[in-house]
């Protein structure tokens, strides 16, 4: 059903103040949601309320925890979210790596003590936003076995990047063929997933998304997609003082503390002394979309240029009813 956009938020809003949330950080965590609903990432929108509202049942959401810098040189930083909700986290260190890059030119700030953060490219979104060229990753429950392997010891391992553009870019893919959250979305619609993309708890190929989230979803590209996974479990586990491979717990099933890490990049084009940087990306980028098309296809879009422009002019957002019904009950618990 389509809802309006800003009662999604409102009523998303009051489920997390009836368990015990600031009505800044409620107010936050259920725009982020709706955010990616208004973008059709469904997988990371309302969808995942109900599983954020079970991490503040366990006691894995800390609701007046402290956010804080713990280290810091120049323009790098490592922030301890105080187990807050992971949006509210954040929000807060893209925040930090734009102060920082203000002031150094590159700022860069690894999280730990956080939360599922929701849509990674809703913080490349702020980054790009304020005129910088923006990094996230985060790592997550192992999902994905490496290349060649068989046991799920990385997570699915987001990237994204976004730039100061028009027409938009901003990048935001996980490293596995098919993300965790859109498999939990097919589940929850009932619905079969791609050949090729997970593994059963034996090993076989899969289209069932009741048996991959039981079994290994693959890595997107074969080894490409699993080296990148990799980097990512280093970077935004290992180099924020966050945990790494089976280590991670939290994201997924939220019965447990939530150990994963996130790394965000702020860049000044100026600091790099690229000369009208936005304007000479964005010829190219257009350049890009207007260039011959292949003959199957209608358009050439940019990565996130759809779902960008679709969130920045959404006035409804489309909810499956039954997950509206779960959501206004929590609201009203």
């Amino acid at each position: 059903m389509q809802i309006d956009r800003q009662r999604a938020v409102a009523v998303a809003a009051d489920a997390f103040r009836a368990h015990g949330i600031s009505d800044a950080d409620a107010e936050q965590t259920a725009e982020v949601l709706v955010s990616a609903d208004a973008r059709g990432k469904h997988s990371h929108g309302l969808l995942r309320l109900p599983r954020f509202v079970r991490g503040i049942e366990h006691g894995n959401v800390d609701a007046d925890g402290t956010i804080e810098v713990v280290d810091e040189r120049g323009g790098a930083a490592t922030i301890s979210g105080g187990s807050r909700l992971g949006p509210v986290v954040a929000s807060a260190a893209a925040g930090e790596a734009m102060d920082r890059a203000d002031e150094f030119g590159v700022g860069a700030v690894g999280v730990h003590d956080s939360n599922h953060l929701g849509m990674l490219g809703y913080y490349t979104d702020q980054l790009l936003q304020g005129g910088y060229v923006g990094v996230g990753i985060t790592n997550t429950e192992p999902a994905m076995p490496p290349y060649g392997g068989a046991e799920p010891v990385l997570g699915t391992n987001p990237i994204a990047i976004g730039l100061p553009t028009d027409p938009a870019f901003n990048l935001d893919m996980s490293t596995s063929g098919i993300a965790r959250g859109t498999v939990l979305h097919y589940k929850e619609t009932e619905q079969e997933l791609p050949e090729g993309v997970a593994l059963d708890t034996d090993g076989q190929p899969t289209t069932d998304p009741a048996a991959a989230l039981e079994g290994t979803i693959l890595p997107f590209g074969g080894a490409k997609g699993s080296g990148l996974a990799i980097a990512v479990e280093v970077l935004a586990g290992g180099l924020v003082g966050a945990a790494m491979g089976t280590d991670v717990t939290g994201t997924y099933h939220t019965e447990d503390p939530c150990t994963k890490g996130d790394l965000f990049l702020a860049i000044d084009p100026e600091a790099l002394g690229a000369p009208a940087f936005s304007e000479r990306a964005s010829s190219f980028l257009t350049a890009l979309t207007e260039s011959e098309q292949a003959a199957h296809v209608d358009e050439i879009r940019l990565p996130g240029q759809r779902s960008v422009e679709r969130d920045r002019t959404a006035t409804t957002v489309e909810i499956e009813d039954d997950l509206w019904d779960e959501v206004r009950e929590i609201a009203d618990a």
